[in-house]
């Protein structure tokens, strides 16, 4: 079995002519479209208008051969015995009139016919007397004049003629004298030479008109795209422009956005700069000095009372190397929660252990603390906030819960980080024996540090002695 080439080059083209489409502008398009459909609507209109030019000279035709018959032929029709005839002398006559005369180059020539299809009378006498039915004499036996442009004439079928001249062939019918009714037909064969020409002129004159009408809608239907496709393109520059100027708008709120991110993390880093040195002078000045005082009031002993003037049996808050004591302390942990442990250099997840951890330290109760997905990298000033978060948290729960049920969550996802204190306590009111200790920064102040971050900040304090503070901040300009 054999095949034959395949076409390889219908795909391909079909694909070519859809890229140069979509390659054409919206205006070309639109042309190409509202061409095809006009000049498609228009060659409708002008076939339709040339078949009705032509149908009507043809029935005009029709009209006037009717005459012709009614008036020539109507006549010479006379009624006997045996139905319709045509006398001799009568057919004599038409003979004279119809054969060899200057009539005879216009007509072709007549028939006469009866209603069952006998042809009474014809210029060609072969074919007086024969019957040849046909649908068209049924037609003009109902009173209908029928007209037809044909090639030579046939009647029936069985009647050859070697004819090749165009005929306009017409049936009319022939009435009783007096009276509508039909009592024969008269054929009438027409040339259609002259008629041919007269139809092509005036068809070529409805094309002429229907073309001209075409190409003026066309040039209107152009210049009113043009028009529109001016206003367009002005209008897609204004726009352009526009969008241009928005998105150089944008581009530099995004420049100023990711300095003021740079600014708020630069002022988060010199603030705990700050806090540190603060933090180290306090340690190395004030407490030292203190330090040197309580040894020289208390004589180096761990007893403050011991070696001081004052009466063993005075009041503790009034002996001075128990004020001092006192002093030292609260300058201690002043010092320590303003100074940072080593966390630039340590994850997120270890620098909130480190808070933990110092907490527990300092004040001896337990944290339950739990670490989920905290990323790797985060910038350290959102570091250095949620260690404060932890560390104010938990002296909080410490001082108005006494530590009980102290607990640190901080999980993430891919937008956000949210760090969770809670404990067991009142609240806000402060458990009785509950220890005192300074706090580094207030509620106030980790509102203001999570805020720079663009977070937020709740405290929610439930029924059942359940406490919380929950912290949220993005991580979308805040990651290392």
């Amino acid at each position: 079995m054999t095949y034959g080439p395949k076409d390889e080059g219908g795909p391909s083209k079909s694909n070519t002519l859809f890229r140069y489409w979509h390659g054409l502008g919206l205006t070309a398009q639109f042309l190409i479209v509202a061409a095809l459909i006009v000049c498609g609507s228009m060659a409708v209109l002008g076939e339709w208008l040339s078949s009705q030019i032509a149908a009507n000279q043809l029935r005009s035709r029709a009209e006037a051969g009717a005459l012709y018959v009614e008036g020539f032929l109507a006549r010479h029709v006379e009624e006997g015995p045996d139905g319709l005839y045509v006398a001799a002398d009568r057919q004599k006559e038409l003979d004279d009139l119809l054969i060899g005369t200057e009539l005879a180059k216009r007509v072709e020539g007549f028939r006469i016919w009866r209603q069952d299809g006998t042809i009474i009378y014809s210029t060609d006498k072969s074919l007086v007397g024969k019957r040849l039915p046909s649908a068209d004499i049924d037609k003009a036996f109902a009173g209908t004049v029928v007209s037809q442009l044909e090639v030579g004439h046939n009647d029936a079928g069985d009647i050859e003629h070697n004819d090749d001249r165009s005929l306009i062939e017409i049936y009319a019918p022939i009435y009783r004298t007096g009276s509508r009714e039909v009592i024969a037909v008269g054929e009438l064969y027409e040339e259609a030479e002259e008629f041919i020409v007269q139809r092509n002129r005036a068809q070529r004159h409805t094309w002429a008109i229907v073309g001209a009408t075409t190409l003026a809608i066309m040039g209107l239907l152009f210049l009113i795209v043009r028009r529109a496709s001016s206003v367009i393109e002005s209008q897609r520059v204004t726009l352009k422009s526009q969008l241009a100027n928005a998105q150089a708008l944008a581009e530099q709120n995004k420049k100023l956005r990711k300095a003021a991110d740079h600014a708020r993390m630069d002022a988060t880093k010199s603030n705990e700069t700050l806090l540190n040195r603060i933090g180290s002078d306090l340690h190395d000045g004030p407490v030292q000095l203190l330090s040197l005082l309580i040894l020289r009031l208390g004589g180096g002993s761990s007893d403050p009372t011991k070696g001081s003037d004052l009466p063993k049996n005075a009041p503790q808050e009034l002996h001075p190397s128990r004020l001092a004591s006192q002093v030292l302390t609260e300058l201690r942990e002043l010092s320590t929660g303003l100074v940072l442990p080593e966390i630039e250099n340590i994850s997120l997840e270890a620098a909130l252990r480190v808070a933990v951890e110092r907490h527990e330290y300092a004040t001896g109760s337990v944290v339950s603390a739990s670490y989920v997905g905290l990323p790797e990298n985060v910038a350290y000033p959102l570091k250095i906030c949620l260690y404060r978060v932890v560390q104010e948290g938990l002296n909080n729960a410490f001082r108005h819960a006494s530590g009980l049920g102290q607990k640190v969550t901080a999980s993430a996802d891919e937008k956000t980080i949210t760090v969770v204190v809670s404990d067991a306590g009142p609240g806000l009111v402060r458990a009785e024996g509950a220890s005192v200790h300074t706090r580094p920064l207030g509620l106030q102040g980790i509102r203001n540090r999570v805020e720079a971050f663009g977070g937020s900040v709740q405290f929610q304090q439930r029924s059942g002695n359940d406490t919380q503070l929950i912290v949220s901040v993005s991580l979308e300009s805040n990651s290392a």
